[in-house]
């Protein structure tokens, strides 16, 4: 409500004018919409990105593999942070906790076009949009210690967690406004959602040094000089949105909405394929009769 407070506080000498406040055209015919705003997408999907054995991509595929597994073990030993005696070996090392993941707030950008029926305040439209998205988390190793300290540290060393996924959206939908006075509208959009989204890595920290855990050995564990694929984890999905929104009317054909998206959508990925919550701050800007 803030950036709405600002619109109307920077359009405010419109409203001593007049001619000009009664004078703004509704909208008709072709526009073109430009969006810029934040999502936060929910979190059930974020979870593809936390390792478990069962996802795509595994922790375990890193730390129990010929390619990494020994460096993994002798930089956590060389820091301390295991006991040796306890764990003596890399197939010895195991995951304590898994993490609980979650999508950081992000940027979402787009262009779309509209067509408003004249006299009926009524709208269809379809709007394309592309955001990225980071997940986030921590879990935790044991550390093999017999006690709660060793070296200093606790008995589970933690380790960061993180993948990006890049979403591009396509949302078919009405518009219906509902003029409050001639410059303020309420609007809200209902319609469907076509959505796209490509997995752009997975990784883990682990004693201060990045691993990728992305599967590009076919579901095998890495072993030293073994052939990697091209495998991309991408995946088409659907959904439902509606969109209450604050329409601040301008001169030369053009507004200004401020709202919320809230869609419902699935995303397509592996073992994450169901429905879950997403919501958008949006500002967007219509260029009506270009």
């Amino acid at each position: 409500m803030l950036t709405l407070a600002v619109l109307l506080a920077a359009f405010t000498p419109l409203l001593a004018q007049d001619d000009l406040y009664n004078d703004l055209p509704p909208l008709r015919g072709f526009s073109v919409t430009i969006d810029a705003g934040g999502t936060y997408a929910g979190k059930f999907h974020s979870n593809f990105y936390n390792g478990i054995p069962e996802n795509t991509n595994t922790i375990e595929r890193i730390l129990h593999s010929e390619a990494y597994g020994n460096s993994i073990w002798n930089n956590l030993a060389d820091q301390g942070l295991i006991n040796p005696s306890a764990i003596g070996t890399y197939n010895q090392l195991k995951v304590a906790e898994y993490a609980d993941m979650h999508y950081a707030i992000t940027y979402q950008i787009g262009i779309g076009f509209r067509y408003d029926f004249e006299g009926r305040n009524t709208a269809v439209f379809a709007r394309f949009n592309y955001s990225k998205l980071t997940a986030k988390g921590a879990f935790n190793l044991y550390s093999g210690a017999s006690t709660s300290t060793l070296s200093n540290m606790n008995q589970y060393i933690p380790c960061d967690i993180w993948g990006t996924e890049s979403r591009t959206y396509i949302d078919l939908g009405l518009s219906k406004s509902i003029p409050m006075n001639p410059m303020l509208h309420f609007v809200a959009d209902i319609g469907l959602n076509i959505n796209h989204i490509r997995v752009l890595s997975n990784d883990v920290e682990i004693g201060g040094s990045t691993y990728s855990i992305l599967d590009v050995w076919g579901g095998h564990y890495p072993m030293m000089n073994s052939q990697t694929y091209e495998y991309y984890q991408t995946g088409i999905g659907y959904g439902v949105f509606v969109a209450p929104c604050l329409r601040l009317m301008l001169p030369h054909s053009m507004a200004a909405d401020l709202g919320v998206n809230c869609y419902y959508n699935k995303i397509n990925l592996p073992n994450y394929d169901k429905f879950a919550p997403q919501f958008t701050l949006f500002l967007r800007f219509i260029l009506n009769n270009l």
